[in-house]
């Protein structure tokens, strides 16, 4: 893995850029307007520069990647960009834009743990029956509620940032263990089992090998009657599991904004469960002001001579 780039200063001229994303007019008027010099396409990069950058999401199929020494993820997710690169060597660096995506998915989080906790609907429901029922509507706190997220990443962080501005006490759950400043504690993926399970459940997992499936059985039994979130990847939960899950009780509601295959087949069954609440991959939208100001910022950075670090182990998958 290439760990950072670094040396004498660059010039502009020195530079070719292929922009291969959506976001792709507003980033190039943004480096048009700041650095001039830097050469830019839109298509393969056929150029003489000696330092060659692709600036994407989803990877292009229509030229030889390995030219490439720098490779920049418009968004936060890069398990597409890993799989293209894990057979390439030497591998390029690869950063990422997060922005304010670790904000943006905590409030998500927390807004549909308070519309849980808070019981909105079935407030709503006893509305329609003009039905006046206390003790059914008294809620639940957020302050004496405990939260776990599995994943202790910048979206991880975010997320629990925002659990922790209400008061509630959050653990984060990686495979090191090793300490996060946003977490009350973090333990270990291998000990959840020895430890009480949480009230909300919420999953914030990068797609590797290891994660595929992850949140499964073993995960599901360490809870009891709790809310599940999954803001992470859709391919890291075992719906099976969770079906499950659901039926044992385990998790009374699951709010999943993230799917294997998506758009969700309508004929899932994940649609049409009482017990669930789809969203269609909207919990963190990266910013295009978010990804003009990352790439203009490591480009400054870059061109001054300091150096770059890589922001992804490729061979990790995050």
């Amino acid at each position: 893995m290439t760990q950072k780039m670094d040396g004498a200063p660059l010039q502009e001229s020195d530079i070719a850029i292929r922009l291969h994303t959506g976001h792709a007019d507003l980033l190039e008027q943004g480096v048009r307007a700041a650095f001039p010099g830097i050469e830019l396409a839109r298509g393969p990069l056929e150029t003489s520069r000696r330092e060659r950058m692709l600036v994407t999401f989803i990877p292009p199929r229509d030229e030889d990647l390995s030219k490439y020494d720098w490779v920049h993820c418009v968004g936060a997710g890069v398990d597409a960009i890993c799989k293209t690169f894990e057979a390439i060597d030497p591998k390029p660096l690869v950063t990422r834009t997060v922005g304010r995506m670790g904000d943006q998915i905590g409030e998500y989080c927390v807004a549909y743990a308070l519309a849980h906790l808070q019981k909105m609907a079935l407030r709503r429901a006893l509305q329609a029956e003009a039905r006046w029922a206390r003790g059914m509507c008294a809620p639940t706190y957020l302050f004496e509620t405990s939260v776990a997220v599995l994943g202790t990443g910048a979206i991880g962080q975010g997320v629990a940032r925002a659990f922790s501005a209400l008061g509630a006490t959050v653990t984060g759950i990686s495979r090191s263990g090793t300490p996060v400043d946003a977490f009350d504690r973090v333990i270990r993926l291998d000990n959840v089992a020895s430890h009480p399970g949480a009230d909300i459940l919420v999953a914030a997992l990068p797609l590797t090998p290891q994660t595929d499936e992850l949140v499964g059985a073993q995960v599901f039994s360490t809870l009891k009657s709790a809310l599940f979130i999954n803001v992470g990847r859709g391919a890291t939960l075992d719906e099976g599991a969770l079906r499950g899950a659901l039926d044992a009780g385990q998790v009374s509601h699951a709010v999943l904004d993230v799917f294997r295959d998506e758009p969700l087949d309508p004929s899932s069954w994940l649609w049409r469960h009482e017990a669930i609440t789809v969203t269609p991959h909207v919990s963190g939208l990266t910013r295009p002001e978010d990804s003009v100001e990352r790439l203009l910022q490591l480009l400054k950075t870059r061109l001054s001579g300091e150096a770059i670090h890589s922001d992804v182990d490729i061979s990790r998958g995050y």
